[in-house]
């Protein structure tokens, strides 16, 4: 009796004692961090250089504030998402050194804050849960505000598992312009369509007051007002210059700049100022056929800016480019059905709508280093003369190519024919090079600043940027369609004006964060003979495999079988 005592008493103890140190023990380690290990390709959960750079640069700190819903609240998919968060949050606030400030905040058990919330722009969202075999809507909460010093805050308005991917660019980008002194400023010339002249015309004699066309680049302007760059549209003329405090100038789609526009660019580029130069030599009207298709007419244009580049040493091609790798287009045509016209819309694949993919693109340079796709639509090529490089000490990288299956087309004005825009039978002399970027000190313009060609007079004027020489990246590319409304939304067009920009005005500190997602992997073309041998192995290869496998192990118990009963026969 008094053994069973005391192993009661001692196993009570024992007990007592476990639990205290567990106690302890979860007490002591409760604050510390376990070991990740990030076994994603793109290393998409891991602290990237240029976020740490940026982190570690802060000198005032910033506030984060999580607004989102408790974790029994919140749909059994989402319960994890405030700990994801928060574990990124303190990554951010480990590498600043304690200039990220964050805390959490659960609105949907205060009314009072949720209306302040609601004020600032942020507002619960719906979300799709499945709950007891039933799918339903579920309001939450889960937004970040953003505040530094005296300025307005910066919202992500949802916060969710598929945005994790993308969390860091979306939270650090603006967090280094917020902390910048001010906003980079982007000199932007890219000229607003205008009504061809025969249309303007037949209006005019009609009394009609003709229609004002769409602005084809405003998708481009709130693209980079959205990553808070300040665009201001400048004409490139005396009443429209380049801002003197601009940090990159953007040319988008020259067409006919006059000597001293082009000497203004050249002048800037000679001054340090960033430019980028899409050029669109070459465009095509698609009119429907009499007996279906389209009726495809190339039209080619002049830039202006033929001269400077020849100073540089670089030509954008004249000549029309096609390329095996090409995209499909939807081209809107109207049609006649019982006497109702009727708008409908057709796909078309011609080799002028090049794609430029995979390997084509160069992944030493950090603007397309992570870019798996382009759309390129009528572009040309970019030619350099090596020996005027040298000669001016300029660098120059190449950033993406047409593929090796392109193949050139002298420029005659006519319709094209079917043999011109067939893959079949060309003399393929590609690669080319379709984009560049050069860096370097570039002189300024030969034969001195020209004068202002207005209406019965010259004026001189003083030119738009002043002061000395200095080094300057300059971006040339065959194409500015690509960047125009509706193609910046093709492939990934707009992650490579983004990043060109932050490589002209920012010097490329977000690039490294930016192009931390998920790489879009694109099939490559496959060829007739290829597409058979994989078509003979899956329908005859395969099943023949497996017949043979079978008579083999039919064969194979046969020959047990017979064994069995020999052995049989034998024992008895």
């Amino acid at each position: 009796m008094i053994a069973k005592n005391r192993f009661r008493l001692g196993f009570l103890i024992l007990t007592l004692l476990s639990l205290a140190i567990a106690i302890f023990f979860t007490g002591v380690v409760e604050n510390f961090r376990g070991a990740r290990i990030d076994l994603s390709e793109d290393n998409l959960y891991t602290l990237s250089d240029s976020a740490e750079g940026i982190l570690q640069r802060l000198k005032v700190p910033v506030q984060l504030k999580y607004y989102v819903t408790g974790q029994d609240k919140m749909p059994t998919e989402l319960k994890n998402l405030e700990r994801d968060v928060r574990d990124k949050l303190q990554d951010y606030a480990d590498a600043s050194g304690g200039m990220i400030d964050f805390s959490i905040h659960d609105p949907s058990l205060d009314e009072e804050q949720q209306e302040a919330l609601v004020a600032k722009g942020i507002r619960p969202f719906q979300v799709q849960t499945v709950e007891r075999d039933e799918r339903s809507l579920k309001l939450i909460w889960s937004a970040i505000s953003i505040a530094y010093k005296d300025n307005p805050e910066e919202i992500l308005p949802q916060v969710l598992p598929q945005t994790l991917v993308t969390f860091e660019y979306e939270l650090l980008s603006r967090v280094f312009r917020m902390t910048q002194d001010r906003r980079p400023v982007l000199a932007l010339y890219a000229q607003r369509p205008e009504l061809d002249p025969e249309m303007m015309q037949a209006y005019m004699q009609m009394g009609m007051a003709p229609p004002e066309m769409p602005d084809t680049w405003q998708q481009l302007v709130e693209v980079l007002q959205s990553e808070l760059y300040d665009v201001r549209r400048v004409d490139l003329r005396p009443e429209s210059p380049i801002p003197a405090d601009a940090d990159a100038l953007l040319v988008m789609n020259p067409r006919n700049l006059d000597a001293r526009q082009s000497w203004e660019i050249g002048n800037a580029v000679s001054k340090g100022v960033n430019t980028l130069l899409a050029i669109q030599n070459m465009e095509y009207d698609y009119q429907p056929g009499q007996r279906g298709g389209f009726r495809i007419t190339p039209k080619q244009f002049s830039s202006g800016l033929e001269n400077l580049l020849r100073e540089y040493g670089i030509a954008v091609g004249n000549m029309q480019l096609f390329d095996a790798e090409h995209e499909t287009l939807t081209i809107p045509r109207q049609s006649n059905l019982g006497g109702m016209t009727i708008q409908t819309a057709e796909p078309v694949r011609v080799p002028m709508q090049i794609g430029v993919r995979g390997e084509q693109l160069n992944r030493d340079v950090s603007i397309t280093n992570r870019i798996e796709s382009l759309f390129y639509p009528w572009g040309t090529d970019v030619q350099v003369d090596p020996i005027k490089m040298a000669s001016r000490s300029v660098g120059s990288r190449v950033l993406f190519t047409s593929s090796s299956r392109s193949w050139h087309k002298s420029f005659a004005g006519a319709p094209l024919a079917q043999a011109d825009v067939s893959v079949d039978g060309q003399d393929f002399d590609g690669p080319h090079p379709l984009g560049w970027i050069f860096d370097g000190v570039f002189a300024e313009p030969e034969g001195g600043m020209p004068d202002w060609e207005q209406p019965d007079t010259l004026i001189t004027g003083e030119p738009f940027v002043q002061g000395e020489a200095a080094a300057a990246q300059l971006m040339v590319l065959g194409c500015g369609k690509m960047f125009e409304q509706p193609f910046l939304g093709g492939a990934q067009n707009a992650m490579l004006l983004l990043n060109s920009v932050d490589a002209l005005a920012l010097g490329g500190e977000l690039i490294g964060i930016r192009s931390r997602v998920i790489t879009q992997r694109s099939l490559e073309p496959i060829e007739p003979a290829t597409k058979l041998i994989y078509r003979i192995f899956t329908v005859v290869l395969v099943p023949v495999l497996i017949a043979l496998f079978g008579i083999f192990r039919m064969i194979l118990r046969r020959k047990e079988s017979a064994l069995y009963l020999e052995n049989l026969k034998a024992r008895s």
